[in-house]
């Protein structure tokens, strides 16, 4: 009776809580019922950053939003820290002190000053809330405020959030916002103060290919026009002053050693182009050098030494790339430290320059003809291919005057392309037999090959692939060839022998054979009846699947899958089916079109991409004659 009493509480206060928020709940897995944070910026580069929050844990999905997580480095200390759950009545049922925190060491694979600390705040009964009172230190400069975010992420939602920004009248403030806020401004005692608010956010559902992030979930980027940074001063105005700073970063780093140069003159003597020349440097690179992360101090922007990197044989992405540069000018070839981020944010804000939306450098060589973008810490990755992490994203090139936003190349939905051959002989007993054949090009050759990794010489790897893009529950796996393509359109290949019980259902003298045993669930993903957001297909594809199956003597066809062909603003199917003796040809066609697509036509899309998933689904009868 006193559980069932709690129990009833615990009810009431739910239905109380949600009558005083109103649809704060709705798709909610966490409340940020309040947050109040105050940046306080005495100089150029010293500034405290004090925030008060109170967070309601809805349910387990939600748990990780009462998570503390925070980074410190020679930049960002944290001074004070204190903390307490309370459960569903209001009750103090735990507190947490800074010395809970637990500090991460240095990751393997890096070498970096950077530091995570973090607390997972759990309590067994839902809700509960988590309360956090914390203090930062910055230091030694200011590259960016802490962005206003009300809400952090899909499924949250957000009661009451306000934060302050207090700065030198010497300093200005640039800010982008992306939702309708709530941004006041103002002055007094030699002061800018800016203040940021938002009430009554609700919870955002995740659809399956939204747009970026950047763009749904609301958030303020905030970033000073002036600032200095580990003694490094700069602009951040605008893209160039940006190009300025990291140029002023990159001088009389590239020095190497006089034998050395001599080295890589009579290395490429022989090459009759240019880009001959840079194919051989490249693998040099590629081959004597391995990637490492640093980050310490200012090495987050600047890169170390050519010739320490050359001395060391490992370097990061800047340390790496800004080698390859000092190797082809040690050749008289020019080229570009470029900036670019890695992640899903393909384009650059045009009129908020900021450091947080790049994390990688690359290399542009402007050869007289083409182009070369040089992805320098893979050992792996073929010259002159633009890989996937990097195909269409604006990239910020470098050079003596300053930056300047550029696009990377991408490719069409047809080079895209994924071939897949199967052969299939059923026996009487539905027992299938033969070999299956994947070519994947460019996007699939990237993933196969970073993510299956089918060319390493790990069988397990290899079967993971076929595995997840064979459809047949008993197969026993023979023996496994692939093959690998480097060059600028680069693909792979994986040939398999392979044995399946029970393939084919028997029914009384008929057997039903999936026609296309294929795992191709990125067809399946729009169920929801409504849509909230545009489409976005970041990547377009083409699959062409040709299914050969032989029969057994003593069957002929009853029924083949008819053929389709669909043609849409979004792609195109098409399915054919040819009777040759005792063989079924099946042969089908996708393309998928990369683009954005209003919501309005989430009916179109959906249906279209439903068709595709039952026509997948379809099954040969053939009976015994």
């Amino acid at each position: 009776m006193k559980r069932l009493s709690i129990f009833g509480i615990c009810i009431f206060l739910i239905s109380y809580l949600q009558a005083q928020t109103g649809n704060l709940y709705e798709n909610a897995n966490a409340i940020v019922k309040e947050r109040n944070a105050v940046f306080t910026q005495t100089d150029i580069n010293n500034a405290t950053y004090k925030v008060t929050e109170i967070i309601t844990i809805l349910n387990k999905q939600g748990e990780e939003f009462g998570y503390f997580t925070a980074y410190g480095d020679k930049f960002r200390e944290l001074k004070d820290f204190y903390g307490v759950i309370r459960n569903a009545a209001g009750a103090e049922v735990k507190k947490i002190n800074k010395k809970d925190l637990s500090i991460s060491s240095i990751s393997e694979g890096f070498k970096s000053d950077d530091y995570s600390i973090s607390y997972a705040s759990k309590h067994p009964a839902y809700p509960y809330t988590v309360e956090y009172t914390y203090e930062f230190k910055f230091k030694n400069g200011i590259l960016s405020y802490p962005p206003f975010t009300p809400i952090e992420n899909y499924r949250q939602s957000a009661e009451k959030v306000h934060y302050t920004i207090e700065l030198p009248a010497d300093i200005k403030l640039r800010y982008h916002s992306n939702f309708d806020c709530n941004i006041k401004e103002r002055t007094g005692n030699n002061k800018h103060i800016y203040t940021f608010s938002a009430e009554n956010l609700k919870a955002i559902d995740k659809e399956p290919l939204s747009p970026v992030s950047r763009e749904i979930i609301p958030m303020v980027f905030i970033a000073p026009s002036d600032f200095c940074y580990d003694s490094f001063c700069g602009n951040l105005s605008n893209w160039n002053n940006l190009g300025s700073w990291v140029s002023g970063l990159l001088k009389d780093r590239d020095l190497l050693p006089v034998d050395f140069v001599a080295k890589l003159q009579d290395m490429t003597k022989d090459a009759k182009t240019d880009r001959e020349k840079v194919a051989i440097v490249y693998k040099y690179l590629q081959e004597n050098t391995r990637y490492v992360s640093i980050q310490l101090g200012i090495g987050g922007y600047r890169p170390i030494e050519a010739a320490s990197v050359l001395k060391t044989r490992f370097g990061d992405c800047k340390g790496q790339t800004n080698l390859m540069k000092a190797m082809l000018k040690a050749i008289d070839i020019p080229s570009n430290y470029c900036v670019i981020s890695m992640g899903d944010d393909k384009e650059l804000l045009p009129d908020f320059p900021s450091f947080n939306q790049n994390n990688h450098v690359i290399l542009l060589v402007p050869l007289q003809n083409d182009s070369v973008w040089l992805e320098c810490t893979s050992a792996t990755t073929p010259f002159g291919y633009v890989h996937d992490g990097i195909a269409g994203h604006d990239v910020l090139v470098i050079t003596d005057s300053g930056g300047k936003v550029c696009r990377l190349p991408t490719y069409t939905s047809k080079q895209n392309k994924k071939e897949s051959r199967l052969q299939i002989n059923i026996s009487e007993d539905g027992t299938a037999k033969g070999d299956i054949t994947f070519v994947e090009h460019l996007i699939g050759y990237d993933y196969a090959r970073n993510y299956y990794k089918i060319l390493s010489n790990d069988r397990e790897k290899r079967v993971e692939y076929i595995n997840a893009n064979v459809s047949m529950p008993k197969i026993q796996i023979g023996e496994i060839n692939t093959s690998e393509d480097k060059s600028a359109l680069p693909f792979c290949s994986l040939t398999l022998k392979y044995e399946a019980m029970d393939f084919a259902s028997k029914t009384g003298t008929r057997l039903f054979i999936p026609v296309c045993p294929l795992k191709k669930n990125n067809y399946n993903v729009f169920s929801a009846a409504k849509r909230n957001f545009d489409i976005e297909i970041p990547d377009g594809f083409f699959e062409s699947d040709t299914i050969v199956i032989q029969i057994p003597q003593a069957y002929i066809p009853e029924s083949l899958p008819k053929d389709i062909s669909l043609t849409t603003d979004f792609g195109t199917f098409s399915s054919q089916s040819v009777l040759e003796g005792n063989k079924i040809i099946y042969i089908q066609k996708t393309e998928i079109i990369s683009g954005r697509y209003s919501k309005d036509r989430y009916k179109e899309i959906k249906d279209f991409f439903g068709e595709i998933a039952t026509a997948i689904k379809r099954k040969v009868v053939v009976k015994k004659s």
